[in-house]
Order: C-alpha cells, then sequence, then structure tokens
C-alpha cells in the first residue's frame, strides 16, 4: 500500500486471452492427430457400393490417397470375400487343408497385421494375426482375427469383432 493505492488484483488465468489461444492450439492438435484414423474408417464402412461400383478407378484411388483407407485396409468386402479352407483328414491321420482363401493374398490387400502368434501341434501349425483399428473420437473399435495354416497358407477361420 505505497501513495495510500491499493494493489491491482491479478485476473485469474481462465480469463487471459493467452490462456484460450494455447488451449484451442492444444485441443486442435489432438483432435488432428486422433481424428485421422477415424475420417478413413467412415469412408470405407460408409457403403460398400461406393468402392464396389467401379473397381479399377476405385483401387487407383484407394491407392493414391491414403486418406480414402483405414490404416489397416479392411473393408467389408475384403473381410467377406475370406474363404475358410475345408479341414481334410489325410489317411497317416494329419490335417491338410484345401479350398481356402490364401492368406498371402488377404495380407496384400490390407498390409501386415497388428499382432501375430502361432501354436504348434504335432507337425501342424496354425498363426493367428488380428488387425485392430479403434476410432477413440466415436468410441469404435474394430478387430479382425484370421487364423491359417502355415504349411499351406490356407485360412482355417475368420472372425470380426466391432463395438
Amino acid at each position: 500500500m505505497k501513495n495510500g493505492k491499493t494493489p491491482k488484483a491479478k485476473k485469474p488465468i481462465y480469463k487471459r486471452i493467452w490462456f484460450w489461444v494455447v488451449v484451442v492450439i492444444v485441443v486442435a492438435v489432438i483432435g488432428s492427430a486422433l481424428g485421422g484414423g477415424g475420417k478413413d474408417k467412415d469412408k470405407d464402412s460408409s457403403d460398400s457400393k461406393s468402392t464396389a461400383t467401379s473397381k479399377s478407378s476405385g483401387q487407383a484411388k484407394i491407392s493414391s490417397s491414403s486418406s480414402e483407407k483405414p490404416k489397416s485396409g479392411w473393408t467389408q468386402e475384403i473381410y467377406d470375400s475370406i474363404t475358410s479352407a475345408q479341414t481334410n483328414i489325410n489317411g497317416d491321420g494329419t490335417l491338410s487343408y484345401s479350398g481356402g482363401t490364401s492368406y498371402a493374398e488377404i495380407e496384400a490387400k490390407v498390409g501386415k497385421p497388428d499382432t501375430t502368434s502361432e501354436s504348434s501341434i504335432g507337425d501342424q501349425t496354425i498363426v493367428t494375426v488380428n488387425w485392430t483399428s479403434i476410432s477413440w473420437l466415436k468410441g469404435e473399435t474394430q478387430s479382425i482375427t484370421i487364423q491359417y495354416d502355415k504349411a499351406t497358407g490356407q485360412i482355417t477361420s475368420k472372425s470380426k469383432f466391432n463395438s
């Protein structure tokens, strides 16, 4: 209290303009980092008609722009095209598979899986692979799991989870 004047009270931080400028910038950066995956997912899951109407131009469009395809590359059309192999028991008691979609074909279409694990019983090795896509902004998760025989590369089972 020098000179008989009372000290001027400082404004709270939330009433200062620079505070709100920083908040808007931080929210924009976080939103763009998280929102990129959500936009991609919407375009593929909106309707398979848009990608199926012209396969040649649709394929070119997908490969030229990453915003047209989710991280893992999965569409309902690709998932539906997977055929599980027929299990055959050979004369010597071993298993063989026929008529299934090739795992290499699927990986070429959608990219490498997020996780891979193997389990063996005798001479047979089954590989389990998983692709997971999460959209935090929409609160959605998609997980696709495929099992295939390591020797033949034939898909033996598939499953899909959406939340």
